[in-house]
């Protein structure tokens, strides 16, 4: 498994086998630093572990590149998948798969969880050719420890998965009860209007959901207060639309891709933030503000595209990151997953903080206010096993809420760090 698209230029290939991961020992890597007081253990082996969700009686749904969904209960891996869509998943030596899972709010009640993947589309799953994958949005009905494939209802469907990269692909809930979603830019134009990156520009456009962060409710509708609606705007929810008119679906537009995203638990309101992978100069965080463009492929982090020079205030209707990070002088190039620490469970030094990860330099990075009205990094978590981590989310694991992340290193790993 592959996530070459994630890499700022996409010259390398960094990624794992995908084909499994038996028999890994409850260990962390031994270069691995972490804060005093801190311990990584291995939960589970999971093949090429792209996302994980909790359930409110803390099972943890752990989505499976390749196409499955694994369950842990109880601090243990079920031997049998939830549920094993591989057989209409695009997935192999490339970002497409099964790469999106959230729980409904009402999961107690309803049992539906939501997924983002690459559909075969009745392909080969090839590139550049005349049918192509779709990514698409679909909500299924949990029972007990299964997850029924006839249970599908598409909520968004159609999205062009042209050249196997920059897919995004996250999916989760806010605290107004709606539905968020990732769309990259597919690092190619498949309109033949532009080029590949960075001369893709159909982030630019609003006829088309790609680099943009959409917004629907948990039926597959559009919330009253989404920025396009009216005049000039339609469903996108089977495919782009007219050049011209804008998809009302689109909540913040001009990404990159937006492979992951994560809610700030401690917040009364909806606080999003979404991490955005670059090109080949900057990584950046977004924070999300309704109807935003955070100018891909015209801007890279707070910099015009490709420098780090011509920088400063952005162009009339741009917005800048909260924070960025250069690729030049860091060995860090490809913006990974994101959680908000829950204020109070690690102390004072962490309230208000904000982790994020590195796919290539394997690190974990702790964000927080710096006093005055912008941020300060510091590492958090190094010298962790190359290929990771990929996503995280803060979770329940016995009596405390750990960290949860995933790892494709030795073939696929889900991992908690807690405080001891």
């Amino acid at each position: 498994m592959v996530l070459s698209g994630l890499l700022a230029s996409g010259a390398a290939a960094i990624g794992t086998s995908g084909t499994g991961a038996a028999g890994a020992a409850n260990r962390a890597p031994a270069v691995e630093q972490l804060p005093a007081g801190f311990a990584d253990s291995v939960v589970a082996s999971v093949p090429a572990p792209v996302a994980l969700a909790e359930t409110p009686d803390h099972r943890i749904l752990v989505a499976d590149q390749l196409g499955k969904i694994f369950v842990i209960k109880s601090g243990v891996l079920l031997a049998t998948p939830a549920l094993n869509i591989s057989s209409i998943v695009c997935a192999g030596a490339s970002e497409r798969g099964l790469l999106g899972i959230a729980v409904d709010p009402a999961f107690a009640a309803n049992g539906f969880v939501y997924m983002y993947y690459t559909f075969r589309n009745g392909t080969n799953c090839g590139t550049l050719s005349s049918s192509v994958p779709v990514n698409r949005v679909s909500r299924f009905t949990m029972k007990g420890d299964k997850i029924a494939a006839a249970s599908e209802a598409i909520l968004i469907d159609q999205i062009i998965s042209y050249h196997a990269n920059h897919e995004g692909g996250d999916v989760g809930f806010g605290h107004d009860g709606m539905l968020y979603v990732s769309v990259g830019d597919g690092a190619c134009d498949y309109t033949g209007l532009s080029g590949c990156d960075p001369d893709n520009t159909i982030s630019r456009r609003g006829n088309t959901l790609h680099g943009k962060v959409l917004r629907i409710t948990p039926t597959g509708g559009i919330p009253r207060d989404n920025p396009f609606r009216g005049t000039g705007t339609a469903r996108c929810n089977h495919g782009d639309i007219a050049m011209g008119m804008t998809c009302r679906e689109t909540y913040l537009r001009g990404f990159r891709n937006p492979f992951r995203f994560a809610f700030d638990p401690n917040a009364t309101k909806t606080r999003l933030f979404v991490n955005d992978v670059g090109e080949a100069t900057w990584e950046e965080i977004d924070k999300a503000v309704k109807g935003a463009d955070y100018g891909w492929n015209l801007r890279e982090g707070h910099c015009a595209e490709g420098s780090t020079t011509d920088c400063g205030p952005p162009p009339v209707g741009l917005t800048n990151p909260i924070f960025d990070y250069p690729h030049a002088g860091t060995g860090c190039a490809a913006i990974t997953g994101g959680a908000f620490v829950p204020n109070g469970l690690w102390g004072a030094a962490y309230d208000s903080g904000y982790l994020y990860a590195d796919y290539i330099c394997d690190k974990i990075f702790l964000l927080r206010p710096d006093g005055s009205g912008g941020w300060s990094s510091s590492a958090f978590a190094t010298g962790l096993a190359s290929g990771g981590p990929v996503a995280m989310s803060f979770a329940t694991q016995g009596a405390a809420t750990v960290l949860y992340y995933t790892t494709y290193a030795n073939g696929g790993e889900v991992h908690v760090i807690n405080q001891s």
